[in-house]
């Protein structure tokens, strides 16, 4: 026979445990923009060295072009052909990354990826709500970037 007793007791302290973690993760949540401005200053980063690389072999040049107004995106260009939108997207109440790369022949997109927003502040690390002890390490700002410029240099997302 089942001890309603205790196990009402233990589903009212695994609630508890869950509403508090849940709080704590809302304390934690870090700006989105402050995210995205972290991802943005990471593919610059990444768009140099290639650059060094790029000059060395003769190739087309990576740029960026900045236009004040769009403080969510950023336009990064491979040589005059290719140009990759990054930007800060919600929807459905989450936040993300999208990436598209446009070019040639007719400067229609080719490729697209988005990239979830990993906000929390404390380490990019994320609990389960269900476990107590698990943690799912979310995409980390250096892997957008690296994957970014890596896929502008390939001219489609794989």
């Amino acid at each position: 026979m089942a001890d309603y007793a205790e196990l009402a007791d233990n589903a009212r302290a695994r609630h508890e445990a869950e509403q508090q973690l849940a709080v704590r993760q809302l304390g934690l949540k870090a700006d989105p923009q402050a995210y995205f401005d972290k991802v943005k200053t990471l593919i610059f980063t990444e768009m140099n060295k290639a650059n060094v690389e790029l000059h060395r072999s003769g190739a087309p040049l990576f740029g960026r072009n900045h236009l004040p107004t769009f403080d969510r995106e950023i336009f990064v260009t491979f040589g005059t052909d290719l140009l990759c939108r990054v930007s800060l997207e919600v929807r459905a109440g989450r936040d993300f990354i999208l990436a598209s790369i446009s070019g040639p022949p007719n400067g229609f997109e080719l490729s697209r990826r988005e990239y979830p927003c990993n906000n929390d502040a404390s380490n990019l690390q994320m609990h389960l709500a269900g476990e107590a002890g698990a943690m799912v390490i979310g995409i980390r700002p250096e892997q957008i970037a690296v994957d970014i410029v890596s896929s502008v240099l390939r001219g489609k997302f794989v």
